[in-house]
């Protein structure tokens, strides 16, 4: 089947499509992905928004992994773009290919989305004073008739209510727990039946962070089959390529935190009212013991870490918790000495994730990764204080593992420069720049207002608030106004509470779950949503819904943060301009991304508004401007109101 017979005007896509318009750019990009998958060669594809690049890929590998019997992963970075690919566009291709090009499937997922059967029956057995609410309980005895079901795949999304995610955590599968083949019920582990379901698919459909983590697996060279977490495969598709560093750096991060060491040593007292202790009660009772102490120095050693902040080489914490975790180790081998296999390996697991949090100590506090190549810093979240180590580079990491082990790597987004492939560690490959099929120049507005500030005024949250109010009252609201920090949108926020006097509908990343807000956000009247982080893509709201986008300051990387603050000291360490070859272009990346969620159909029109006085004032604005689409540029909101009145 050819690629251009597929895509055109009378083609399968065509009339099992009946919107559908044949976009050269979108034939142009599949014939690039083929050869890349047949010559094996390392393809970057930019695509513009609408040109229609998940088909642009997706057919390709299809046809390449039936015809050379090889298996693709795809993977992105969001469940948006996941589940629109596994859920939408695949199915369709299934009715458009029918017999002469069946294909099989996959979605890809971890462990922790499926119900691990030996946690369910150890609670069964042993834990019955585990759960002491109505609903958890409730909740187990619906979970525990599930598993009586011969249609029931242990997938947390196939159930018929969304479990608590404190009772989640006692009955989902975790990779350090996961005994494999050891465990008596591996024979029919939904995860692994999941996993060898792979084995039948042509296309694997993934997550980048999903990706990672069986590439971790893969570096070790003695891993075993089933300790991976995809199938083995012969090429991959990376969606979203733009976030490959971010993902890789949070993915081979060393982390350790109270949370961690708690939920660890509560695994070791779960163990102990059942299969760890047999005979050897008084072994247990000093177990448990070292177990409480270690839980108390835990808390103790915490508490000196109360804020978030760098962790420098005149930075002095001794790893206190050492004696502990060693003795600990030694009391849980002793204490299984001569037990049966399947005891054993429990205590192994166990012992081993000890090990695992006094290494990754002994790496934070000791900077074992050397000043250069690590960063060292205290987090603040959900969890309380952790500690974190992650690598200053990815490149030759990613350049080992990546592109040098696999085949053909296609790296495709609306958003990529030449600076973020060298920063991935990709060194040759073949090079594809498509721009987007829209008329930006006769739908789109750049609006840069006269009275611009920089944000680094004092009185620029007050100005940015009273510009926002007044360019949604020229738009009817249908704004998202994106952010670069929670603080100055908060701050907008609370200025901006009265426009719900005037009919305006004001939301807020945070006061409510994403599919909340972004299902008032299409409905509501003049609505206004405020966001932050991944809001600035993701996004798709075709149609007069969304017809404005307000870029409150140029998406500058936070100086202060550790990791951003170590990449700029390495290339200044190495002679490079920090600024023009990191700071800038990853601010502009991030800036495009803001702005493809303007316009999503051809019959879309809007304004995209920056309220950021340096994209006019600064040498480097011009960097930015140069790289957005052809947007008519104006100072005057009378315009943007002539635009939006053509509806």
């Amino acid at each position: 089947m050819r690629i251009e017979d597929i895509f055109g005007t009378g083609g399968p896509i065509a009339k099992h499509h009946p919107t559908y318009e044949a976009r050269r750019q979108q034939v142009s990009m599949a014939n690039a992905v083929a050869s890349s998958l047949s010559l094996n060669r390392h393809l970057v594809v930019q695509a513009g928004t609408g040109l229609g690049k998940t088909f642009g890929y997706l057919v390709p590998a299809i046809i390449h992994a039936r015809a050379a019997k090889k298996r693709i992963v795809v993977s992105t970075k969001t469940l948006n773009l996941q589940e629109q690919i596994f859920k939408k566009d695949i199915p369709f291709l299934q009715k458009v290919f029918n017999t002469r090009l069946p294909f099989v499937a996959v979605l890809a997922k971890g462990r922790s989305n499926f119900i691990c059967r030996r946690k369910m029956e150890h609670i069964r057995t042993f834990d019955r004073g585990l759960l002491t609410q109505e609903s958890h309980i409730k909740e187990l005895r619906e979970m525990q008739n599930l598993l009586s079901s011969k249609e029931f795949n242990g997938d947390r999304e196939q159930m018929p209510f969304h479990p608590a995610p404190d009772l989640w955590q006692h009955v989902c599968g975790e990779g350090e727990s996961c005994l494999r083949r050891v465990c008596p019920f591996f024979g029919d582990c939904f995860y692994y039946i999941a996993r060898r379901a792979q084995a039948q698919a042509d296309i694997v459909v993934a997550n980048h962070a999903l990706f990672f983590a069986d590439l971790a697996v893969r570096k070790d060279a003695g891993f075993l089959h089933e300790q991976a977490v995809l199938e083995d495969y012969d090429a991959v598709v990376f969606d979203e390529a733009h976030n490959l560093e971010d993902v890789a750096t949070d993915f081979f991060s060393r982390r350790v935190s109270p949370g961690e060491i708690r939920r660890t040593t509560a695994a070791i007292s779960v163990g102990l009212r059942g299969m760890l202790v047999s005979d050897n009660a008084e072994s247990g009772r000093i177990v448990e013991a070292l177990v409480q102490r270690l839980t108390h120095e835990t808390d103790f050693f915490f508490l000196q870490f109360d804020k978030a902040m760098r962790l420098m080489p005149s930075d002095k914490y001794p790893h206190v918790l050492k004696t502990h975790l060693v003795e600990l180790i030694k009391a849980l081998a002793e204490l299984t000495a001569g037990a049966n296999e399947e005891q054993t390996a429990l205590a192994t697991q166990l012992c081993q994730r000890l090990t695992r949090i006094d290494e990754t100590l002994d790496f934070i506090l000791e900077r074992r990764g050397g000043d250069a190549e690590y960063a060292y810093w205290v987090e603040l979240g959900e969890e309380g204080v952790t500690l974190v180590s992650a690598p200053v580079s990815m490149e030759d990491e990613l350049r080992e593992h990546i592109f040098a082990r696999i085949s053909a790597v296609v790296l495709t987004s609306a958003t990529l420069s030449s600076i973020l492939l060298r920063r991935v560690g990709l060194d040759k490959c073949d090079l594809l720049r498509l721009e987007s099929p829209f008329d930006y120049a006769k739908n789109a507005l750049l609006y840069l207002p006269k009275d611009a500030k920089d944000p680094r005024e004092e009185t620029f949250d007050e100005y940015a608030a009273a510009k926002i109010a007044e360019i949604v009252r020229v738009t009817q609201g249908r704004a998202l106004v994106l952010f670069t920090s929670f603080r100055s949108m908060q701050a907008a926020f609370e200025r901006l509470a009265s426009l719900d006097r005037e009919g305006f509908t004001v939301l807020m990343q945070g006061n409510a779950s994403r599919s909340t807000l972004m299902h008032r956000f299409t409905t509501s009247s003049q609505a206004v949503l405020l966001a932050v982080a991944s809001f600035w893509e993701g996004i798709d709201v075709p149609g007069e819904a969304l017809s404005c986008v307000i870029l409150v300051r140029l998406p500058f990387g936070v100086p202060t943060e550790p990791i951003t603050q170590a990449r700029i000291e390495d290339m200044e360490r190495k002679g490079e301009d920090a600024f023009c070859a990191y700071s800038l272009p990853t601010a502009i990346l991030k800036l495009k991304q803001g702005f493809g969620r303007l316009i999503r159909t051809s019959e879309d029109k809007g304004v995209v508004a920056i309220l950021d006085g340096r994209v006019q004032n600064k040498r480097y604005g011009r960097a930015f401007l140069k790289e957005l689409p052809p947007a008519r540029i104006t100072h005057a909101l009378e315009d943007v109101k002539d635009l939006l009145s053509v509806r």
